[in-house]
């Protein structure tokens, strides 16, 4: 208890150097958060990007169908699985889709195309599909069109159609029959950009089912959770709720896994150059607390002088310097929490937007979690706690009278 005293009371009879020493930890532990939540918040936005437009929190297709897509692979959704997934408490939307591919004709050029088909008002619950049309109107907004569909930018320059315009469709049946049909462009998804998004059509689910001879049959069912975090655990809940054998229930890291992989290795990558961010923190750290316990040499050398046992300096500067970067962490989480959160709504503004799935997207966010600061937090007491070990072992062992000339 006496230490502990002796040690606020240095930290209050120094006020100056303690307040110096304590803004340069807490400078570098709110530069560490930032940091780290920007680092979070680009990794969190990318996959906001790929689930909130295209794949989802969870999926369900029959079994083998991410293998190996087939429109043969299809499944009837029974009225029992519909009930549990709306009964389900982590499941906020759900909606089905049909994949499939077909020829596409216009009136001068053809071209191939894959087929999407979505059920309109749910897929507006799961995905930002309606933020994808650029020209023309949204699937569910043409009730008195005959076969509306939506076509890639890419797609719709190689074929030269416009909207209002009739497109001729020629695939394959799931009975085994030739799908024909005449399909009307009511609306343009995507940019210029020659990606996956652009050269796709979307087509209301029950005329591809009609199309292609489904029936009432899809491929998949994409859930939308509270946060793709969960999607692990709520694959597993729902795979053991359905308990259908025929059914593969699979969160997105599987659905997308050559992007979950991609973005694994970069972000461990990036650790490496967190790892110099954390070198900066530790040496900045070091040097203030060297700085700190020089200064002191002559204050040592009267106690030692004095016949304080060197192991008691030896826990005063160790616990006074722990107790500074307690201090410091503490108020600085309040700024930066604010900062982090200001990021996280605001973000900074990217000079060239970037698309994905037909959305764009034109700024960086930070991730106000509870790991950006607590990850900081420890690292930046625990290197406090390591650097003023040696500046305490040479305190402690210091000739007093060597250490009171030094003054």
């Amino acid at each position: 208890m006496l230490i502990l005293k002796l040690a606020f009371r240095n930290l209050l009879r120094h006020k100056s150097r303690s307040l110096l020493c304590g803004l340069t930890i807490m400078g570098a532990f709110i530069l560490f958060s930032i940091s780290l939540g920007f680092s979070d918040g680009s990794y969190g936005s990318l996959i906001r990007m790929l689930t909130d437009t295209q794949s989802g929190h969870v999926q369900v297709h029959r079994q083998g169908y991410l293998e190996r897509p087939s429109l043969f692979r299809h499944f009837q959704l029974s009225q029992e699985i519909k009930q549990q997934l709306n009964d389900h408490p982590q499941v906020q939307a759900w909606t089905t889709r049909i994949f499939s591919s077909a020829l596409v004709f216009g009136e001068k050029k053809s071209s191939i195309a894959r087929l999407m088909a979505v059920d309109p008002d749910q897929e507006s619950q799961v995905t930002r599909i309606r933020e994808k049309v650029k020209a023309g109107k949204f699937l569910s907004d043409t009730t008195d069109v005959y076969n509306p569909i939506l076509i890639g930018s890419h797609l719709q320059k190689l074929i030269q159609v416009k909207v209002g315009e009739e497109v001729a469709f020629i695939g394959q049946g799931a009975d085994g029959s030739v799908a024909n049909d005449l399909f009307t462009v009511v609306g343009i998804v995507g940019k210029g950009s020659d990606d996956a998004e652009s050269r796709r059509v979307y087509l209301p689910l029950k005329n591809a089912q009609e199309f292609l001879s489904l029936g009432d049959r899809i491929h998949e069912v994409t859930i939308r959770l509270d946060h793709f975090n969960l999607a692990r655990k709520e694959a597993e809940s729902l795979r053991n709720i359905l308990n259908n054998e025929a059914l593969d229930v699979q969160p997105w890291q599987v659905v997308e896994e050559q992007f979950y992989k991609a973005m694994m290795a970069d972000q461990q990558g990036n650790w490496i150059s967190q790892g110099v961010i954390m070198l900066i923190v530790g040496l900045v750290i070091l040097i203030t607390v060297l700085m700190n316990a020089f200064e002191r040499r002559h204050e040592f050398g009267v106690l030692l002088a004095l016949g304080t046992p060197p192991g008691f300096i030896f826990r005063s500067i160790v616990l006074e310097m722990t107790l500074l970067s307690g201090l410091s962490v503490l108020v600085g989480s309040f700024f930066a929490y604010g900062l982090n959160w200001y990021y996280s709504v605001d973000g900074i503004k990217l000079e060239t937007p970037l698309e994905y799935g037909g959305v764009v997207f034109n700024q960086m966010l930070s991730e106000n979690s509870m790991s950006v600061l607590l990850i900081p937090a420890i690292f930046s007491i625990c290197v406090t706690f390591l650097v003023a070990l040696y500046p305490a072992i040479k305190s402690a062992r210091a000739v007093p009278i060597e250490a009171i000339r030094e003054n």
